[in-house]
């Protein structure tokens, strides 16, 4: 990949791909399901990659491959120069276990109800590090909460007892617990209210800065990638339309996918139709362009052949027959 030769990278995603066998009845044969489709990424040490797309996109399912939760059925995933992918060394898993960090979309639902904010937080090293004395334990505690911007005597409370930001601010805690390299960022602030996702993700900046993390960050909502992101991937249906950017992506959109994605996200502008229709099954794509069957701008072309992955820039791709000409800057 022409990115990974320019820059050093957090993670390298190489052609991946993943297929679920999905079964419509007790005797009917499998329907292969491609949730994603020869991806191919880089996320840059210290930056955050977002990938952005509706729900069905393939998203979570890449993060799930990163995280180590699923497999890919091909391609690799490269930390450095740990290879995740065949023929994964158990040294490499279990680094990746504490490297390598969630933090989850709902902040109630990802935390045990019935559990203190202390023990919560300090599960992960209790169990990657056992044996240590409750000094050091406290002492990380304290460290944690303060980073995250909670008050010390919050450890003794339970989730229930918290905002919907504070939980998340907990469950930020809980992931920096191993002191990690890399968070995973799986729509961090969509169960939040509005007027506190804005606090939730300057924390976040904040905590990148000063950590020198790297994060792959998961959203619906391109303004909130846009807001994060050094790069962005734009996925449909499995399928990367266009990558890049930030500035190439939300200032120099090529793909009309991409454009709807920026309509939507913005809805006082009327210089782009939001796109209509929902996406289509995966378990039946469209042939050609997967996206012909929403796209304003669709040709004959498009329904039968799928279009080539073009290199629009030095550090800008888009799949499209027919990408949206732009002033290049």
């Amino acid at each position: 990949m022409s990115a990974s030769d320019t820059q050093v990278s957090a993670i390298e995603v190489a052609r991946v791909a993943k297929t679920f066998p999905v079964r419509g009845g007790l005797f009917a044969r499998p329907k292969m399901l491609r949730a994603v489709e020869d991806a191919s990424f880089v996320l840059p040490l210290g930056g955050t990659f977002g990938l952005v797309g509706e729900s069905g996109s393939g998203k979570s399912t890449l993060a799930k491959i990163i995280l180590g939760a699923d497999d890919a059925s091909q391609g690799n995933v490269f930390f450095g120069e740990r290879v995740f992918g065949k023929h994964t060394q158990a040294k490499d898993v279990r680094w990746r276990q504490r490297a390598v960090q969630a933090v989850l979309q709902d902040p109630f639902g990802s935390l045990d109800p019935h559990m203190t904010i202390s023990d919560i937080v300090l599960e992960p090293l209790r169990i990657q590090r056992s044996g240590l004395a409750r000094a050091v334990l406290d002492k990380r505690l304290d460290e944690l909460l303060a980073q995250v911007g909670l008050p010390a005597e919050f450890k003794r409370r339970r989730p229930g007892e918290l905002s919907g930001g504070q939980r998340q601010r907990v469950a930020i805690a809980r992931a920096l617990v191993l002191e990690p390299e890399i968070l995973v960022l799986d729509e961090p602030v969509s169960a939040l209210d509005v007027s506190i996702q804005a606090q939730v993700l300057n924390l976040l900046k904040d905590l990148q800065d000063a950590l020198g993390l790297s994060y792959l960050l998961i959203s619906h909502d391109l303004a909130v990638v846009a807001f994060m992101s050094s790069h962005i991937g734009v996925l449909y249906l499995g399928r990367f339309m266009e990558r890049g950017t930030r500035e190439d992506i939300v200032e120099r959109a090529a793909h009309p996918y991409t454009h709807a994605l920026i309509a939507a996200s913005e809805p006082d502008s009327f210089a782009v139709e939001p796109i209509g229709g929902e996406i289509p099954s995966p378990l039946a794509p469209p042939s050609g362009c997967v996206f012909h069957t929403r796209c304003p701008a669709v040709r004959d072309v498009c329904r039968t052949e799928a279009p080539p992955d073009y290199q629009w820039s030095a550090t800008h791709r888009v799949m499209c027959h027919f990408p949206i000409a732009s002033k290049q800057t």
